[in-house]
């Protein structure tokens, strides 16, 4: 009985204290509530700014994101300038190597034609496959100093023998599409390849080439001995 006696002041004690410290609490929130401040209010505002610094983090994180992309773009950039400024640099030296190997083979011709020369460097007669049927190739070749453009016309003749005469034959009378000249239009060289047909008793000798520079100037000619078979002519002479 009397330890309950003693403990009676205590609890009496500890609920005043409380009940002090609830009306204290309760005078301080009625007051901050009397100032305009609301709990309620105080709890959005926090979680709008949990909101708002959560947002500005993924924003943070997005930004560091297009930094890291736009510094390897960056990178790739600056490799890709080095490699095309490479490539630029390779490309000039192999273009002023060829323009040497040009001059040196241009100034060759020159020496060898002379310059300014316009002439077959080379004629093949190739059997087709049809009887009687060849083709034809004349190699133009143009000697200059300069980059001159050389265009005209190229036209041949055919020099043998039919029933025991001598018969000449022009391009109109033995080219299938009866053209009686193929134009050109060269630097340094053209190929033309003319097929031609031959009459079944005709016996060819040789082959005459004439090329012009435009239309009104004198023809040039070139007669070549008639070898078939692919094999290189040289000027008969």
């Amino acid at each position: 009985m009397s330890e309950n006696r003693e403990l009676q002041p205590r609890w009496r004690w500890l609920l005043g204290l409380s009940i002090a410290l609830a009306l204290v609490y309760a005078g301080f929130e009625a007051g901050r509530m009397s100032a305009g401040y609301s709990i309620a209010s105080s709890m959005i505002e926090r979680i709008d700014l949990k909101g708002r610094n959560r947002a500005l983090e993924e924003d943070n994180l997005e930004l560091q994101h297009r930094a890291a992309i736009a510094e390897v773009a960056q990178r790739v950039d600056r490799q890709a300038q080095t490699d095309a400024q490479r490539m630029m640099s390779e490309l000039q030296a192999e273009t002023a190597r060829q323009q040497q190997e040009l001059q040196f083979y241009r100034g060759l011709a020159v020496r060898q034609f002379g310059s300014g020369t316009l002439r077959v460097q080379e004629l093949r007669i190739r059997p087709e496959a049809e009887e009687r049927r060849y083709r034809v190739l004349i190699t133009l070749v143009q000697a200059s100093t300069r980059d001159t453009l050389a265009s005209g016309t190229v036209s041949l003749t055919v020099t043998g023998g039919l029933d025991g005469a001598e018969r000449v034959l022009t391009l109109a009378e033995i080219e299938p599409a009866k053209r009686r000249e193929l134009p050109f239009s060269l630097r340094f060289f053209q190929q033309i390849e003319v097929p031609i047909e031959l009459p079944l008793d005709f016996v060819p000798a040789s082959l005459q080439v004439e090329y012009r520079l435009g239309r009104s100037a004198e023809p040039t000619r070139q007669a070549f001995d008639w070898r078939a078979e692919g094999q290189t002519e040289t000027p008969a002479l």
